[in-house]
């Protein structure tokens, strides 16, 4: 048995004790005759509403550390959607059904359901769209999303709903879980520190160059976060700097 089965199983056993010790409570309170029996279901209504907040605050802890130890589980999801922009090109994103076989694994086996709900919105024409995280030991949160419709070429009112929901499921999911999703050709690694090797040779091509300050400043705020030193630097962003730097050193049109 593993740590978590041991902490859950604990937690059960004390819930049990609990509920024991109330009927314990309830049981000599009836027999005692000191409650006059006209006050008799004021005071097991109170003894009820007491175990009932106890129970909630219960549920809201195992929530709590499920959902912390599920965070640490869940993965990077790729890109693998293409939406054409039409003058603008096409960008990627992550589809709600990658996302969905990503993560739902991880959420079953930590005992969380994902649901969704909606209602008229006064915003627009849109739909106001509530994301319901459920845990198994009964607390629940919700995360809400304002989600207008979402035309394109050939898409009727209904149709335009529909994309804009499906564009809210996404990012509702994304952000309960905080996930990080990165372009398909990385297979999720573009997110990841480079190795110590990379490192050192950035930090060699930088004492070569000797760049001022301010220069060198410019040049991490060129790479972008979270890019402050060469150790920092992501995987992604790798061939963009090394590129760079040895362009610097190596100017074009001279021999290597």
């Amino acid at each position: 048995m593993d740590n978590e089965q041991l902490t859950r199983r604990s937690s059960d056993e004390l819930t049990s004790q609990r509920e024991l010790t109330m009927l314990e409570m309830i049981h000599k309170t009836i027999v005692s005759g000191d409650v006059p029996a006209e006050k008799l279901p004021g005071v097991l209504s109170a003894f009820f509403d007491f175990q009932l907040r106890v129970q909630s605050v219960d549920a809201e802890k195992e929530y709590n550390r499920d959902f912390a130890l599920a965070m640490m589980d869940m993965p990077k999801v790729a890109k693998k959607g293409v939406k054409d922009m039409g003058t603008k090109g096409c960008i990627a994103y992550e589809t709600y059904e990658d996302l969905d076989s990503a993560i739902r694994p991880i959420e079953t086996r930590y005992g969380f359901a994902r649901s969704f709900s909606t209602r008229i919105s006064e915003k627009g024409a849109g739909v106001i769209l509530v994301l319901t995280l459920t845990h198994r030991a009964g607390h629940s949160t919700t995360s809400e999303r304002y989600c207008p419709p979402d035309p394109g070429p050939g898409r009727n009112d209904t149709q335009a709903l529909g994309s804009g929901e499906s564009y809210g499921r996404r990012y509702l999911t994304k952000s309960k879980w905080n996930i990080v999703t990165v372009g398909v050709d990385d297979d999720g690694d573009s997110a990841d520190p480079i190795s110590d090797e990379q490192a050192m040779r950035i930090h060699d091509m930088l004492e070569h160059l000797a760049l001022e300050p301010p220069k060198l400043a410019k040049l991490w705020a060129w790479i972008g976060p979270p890019a402050t030193s060469p150790e920092t630097v992501q995987r992604g962003q790798y061939e963009k700097l090394f590129g760079y730097l040895r362009g610097l050193i190596q100017p074009k049109g001279e021999k290597r």
